[in-house]
């Protein structure tokens, strides 16, 4: 908002760790601290764009290309670029969400279901299920749970105040990348409060620190992404209730400045505040510090949110007769948060392609193929996989195997830093982050299919066969794959077309309709 800084200059990979650990930010370097500049000197994020990926996209090694097995090249369903184009008519519903407003201000986005961008989701859906050659196409719709409501944030804001003690000219600071948590409530008029840091919110940290009455800022640093920090976050938020603080800021050391939706139900008011917009924040905490006008430092936040029940949303079930009765479902959710290119674009997109390939008489198989468009989880109370199971009783009867396509081609993205400013993280991989491929049921002949099939297309699964089996599956009694990424832009505005690996969604799809094939 002050300055923009954005770097295109690579660090080699050999000195990735070092400029971790040299190459800190100018404004968070203590004793460096100029009353002349506004804010310290301390250099604002650059604010928040949603068409700006949160990471430089390396082009000078282009991704790893495909592995096409000889007598495959016919199988032109499963090529990347054409399911690419599925892909990017699938995010531009997300798109449409934002630039219409559909939820408030329009600060919040995606393909939610049981809203009208998930109903245009669906319908497009059920229109490219019957294109591709699927013969029987079916749309189940179902209500909303009783009891069940969604939280939606429709407009808010951060404030930090600025003050002349801070440096000449430091005016007030929206910081842009804030997200309320789930379940975040303020009065109609807002609130201000003073600002104090507690580290990572130990309770070694928080002995000696006062926070009652004050916004406690706390720092998280993701092990991958910040679903695997939700308990524990939620956890240190809740204490720093139970101590007297009257709203939590958590400071996400990310990429770029994205939006995070994640972390609900903390107790209190809790906003989520991205990479650039947190490194500001604590430069500024640090530098009021070495000032001594740490007591001054003060927020304002103001939110107005709503509950929504009596929601609708539907289910697409694709029906592909084999010569048996007994089926094998594909299934994958549409809906995602924000532009949600990775969750589950890229996985719904590769299950048409699915049903493109089968749908050719050439190819079709013995068993019955179910292609599930999934409502999916985001909304409560409007679980697709469920309905899938209590609207298709004989169908489910009748299943002898699932596959959940979740989250499946981003490329892989290499932390190290771009510049001193730390205001950047850099895709250097040529291939694509890890794929979990759990199997819900131990079975060695299986197990051997995944192995043979991911070497024979080039994924990169983990080396360690799983029955992890977190995501959208359908409750069901036989075994169940499961294909999902771990990707540091999970539930984020940097879930984008822009990360997503056009040879990983052709990689997925190959080795989906091998194991199908082996399967059968």
């Amino acid at each position: 908002m002050y300055e923009k800084r954005f770097s295109a200059v690579a660090i080699p990979l050999l000195m990735a760790s070092l400029a971790v650990m040299l190459l800190l930010p100018a404004s968070l370097v203590v004793g460096q601290v100029s009353e002349e500049l506004p804010w310290f000197g301390v250099v604002a994020s650059p604010g928040f764009d949603p068409s700006v990926p949160p990471v430089i996209l390396g082009s000078d090694y282009g991704p790893r290309p495909a592995i096409v097995p000889s007598g495959e090249e016919r199988f032109t369903s499963l090529e990347g670029a054409t399911i690419l184009q599925d892909l990017e008519s699938i995010v531009g519903f997300s798109t449409a969400s934002r630039e219409t407003q559909e939820i408030g201000s329009g600060q919040l986005w995606g393909r939610i279901s049981g809203l009208p961008s998930g109903e245009r989701s669906m319908d497009w859906a059920e229109r490219r299920l019957r294109e591709v050659g699927v013969p029987s196409v079916q749309r189940q719709w179902f209500d909303q749970t009783p009891g069940a409501s969604l939280w939606l944030p429709l407009s808010w804001e951060v404030r930090l105040h600025g003050a002349e003690a801070f440096g000449a000219g430091s005016r007030d600071v929206i910081l842009e990348s804030a997200m309320p948590t789930g379940g975040t409530v303020l009065p109609p008029e807002g609130l201000t409060a003073p600002l104090v840091f507690v580290g990572t919110a130990r309770p070694a940290e928080l002995e000696y620190i006062d926070v009652r009455g004050k916004i406690a800022v706390q720092h998280i640093t993701p092990k991958g992404h910040l679903f695997l920090e939700r308990r524990p976050a939620r956890a240190k938020v809740q204490e720093l209730f139970r101590r007297g603080a009257v709203a939590v800021f958590n400071i996400v050391d990310q990429a770029g400045n994205m939006r995070m939706r994640d972390i609900s139900n903390c107790g209190g008011p809790c906003f989520n505040l991205g990479g650039e917009d947190g490194r500001f924040l604590e430069g500024v905490m640090d530098a009021a510090a070495d000032s001594g006008v740490s007591n001054q430092l003060r927020g304002t936040l103001n939110l107005q949110a709503e509950e929504r029940s009596g929601l609708r949303a539907s289910n697409i079930v694709g029906i592909v007769p084999g010569r048996s009765e007994e089926n094998i479902i594909i299934n994958a959710h549409i809906d995602g948060w924000f532009d949600g290119a990775n969750d589950n674009a890229d996985g719904f997109a590769v299950m048409l392609a699915l049903a493109a390939h089968f749908s050719k008489p050439q190819n079709l198989p013995d068993k019955t193929l179910l292609f599930v468009a999934s409502a999916g989880h985001h909304t409560r109370g409007l679980n697709g996989p469920d309905q899938l199971v209590a609207q298709n009783p004989e169908l489910m009867s009748r299943n002898m195997f699932a596959i959940n396509l979740e989250h499946v081609a981003a490329r892989q993205i290499n932390p190290a830093r771009t510049d001193s400013n730390g205001l950047r993280d850099i895709i250097t991989d040529s291939g694509e982050g890890f794929l979990m491929n759990g199997l819900s049921q131990r079975s060695a002949r299986l197990e051997a299919i995944i192995r043979a099939g991911g070497q024979r297309y080039g994924l990169n699964f983990v080396s360690a066969a799983s029955t992890y089996g977190a995501g959208d599956n359908p409750d069901v009694d036989a075994p169940l794959l499961q294909l999902i990424q771990g990707n540091p832009f999970y539930h984020t505005t940097g879930d984008m077309l822009e990360t997503i690996s056009t040879a990983g969604l052709e990689r997925v799809a190959r080795f989906v309709a091998y194991f199908v094939k082996e399967l059968d």
